[in-house]
């Protein structure tokens, strides 16, 4: 069962309510050895000062800290969604421009925390070793157990949403968004050469439930955070998932 909730302030009054996934996830948490903090293209929720946020709480709990973007198949998204190529490069570029900056000015606010802390984009870290081999296992492993491919295509459904899709264009340019993401969510200790990581994001991903009697999806010093922030009246901030 998933341990109970963790309120802890996050900076100017901002409070987190801090989930681990799982116990082992919990026990990750608590050596606080590495962050991965995700960061959505395009996903509203993480303003300048929203991240600038999560490297305060992260980087006084975890000796490092990557904040990754994801930049590859972006333009490809905005392209199923309807867009004529030209449109759809200049949204892309756009929109990679302005997550770009914000992180920057986000990581320079928080200069004083005490965690190593490193800006990758996803472009960058699928030259790794490690990234593509754990990519290639994912990808076998996606062709190979049906519950597996099923947990994946049920996730780009639900993030998608009612919207109408004849040709399957979304839907196959989802696909290939989460399989970008997935040795991150897996195995990122695997592709980021590190004892231990726990991603940290503000819901849970709808894959990871699904997945989370697969042993063999899961590096064993793989951990998931759910950092979920409050209002001052303790409600919830509403966030999309992407």
């Amino acid at each position: 069962m998933p341990s109970q909730p963790d309120f802890e302030v996050g900076g100017e009054g901002a409070v987190f309510e801090a989930r681990p996934f799982t116990t082992n996830c919990e026990r990750l948490v608590e050596k606080g050895e590495h962050a991965l903090v995700g960061v959505s293209v395009g996903n509203g929720y993480f303003s300048q000062y929203r991240i600038a946020q999560l490297l305060d709480w992260t980087g006084r709990r975890f000796a490092s800290v990557d904040v990754l973007y994801a930049d590859l198949h972006v333009e490809s998204a905005f392209r199923a969604s309807g867009m004529d190529p030209e449109h759809a490069a200049r949204r892309t570029h756009r929109a990679l421009r302005d997550v770009r900056r914000r992180i920057r000015r986000a990581v320079e606010s928080a200069g004083d925390v005490p965690a190593r802390v490193r800006t990758v984009a996803l472009s960058e870290i699928a030259e790794f070793p490690g990234y593509r081999t754990a990519a290639r296992r994912i990808d076998r492993e996606i062709e190979q157990n049906p519950l597996l491919r099923a947990a994946c295509e049920d996730h780009v459904r639900h993030v998608l949403g009612p919207a109408e899709d004849p040709e399957g264009a979304r839907f196959r340019a989802g696909m290939d968004y989460l399989r970008a993401e997935l040795p991150f969510l897996l195995s990122s200790p695997e592709v980021l050469d590190v004892a231990s990581s726990v991603c940290c994001y503000h819901v849970l991903m709808p894959v990871l439930p699904r997945l989370r009697g697969e042993a063999s999806c899961f590096h064993p010093r793989q951990g998931h955070l759910v950092l979920r922030p409050l209002r001052p009246d303790g409600t919830y901030e509403d966030a999309e998932v992407s």
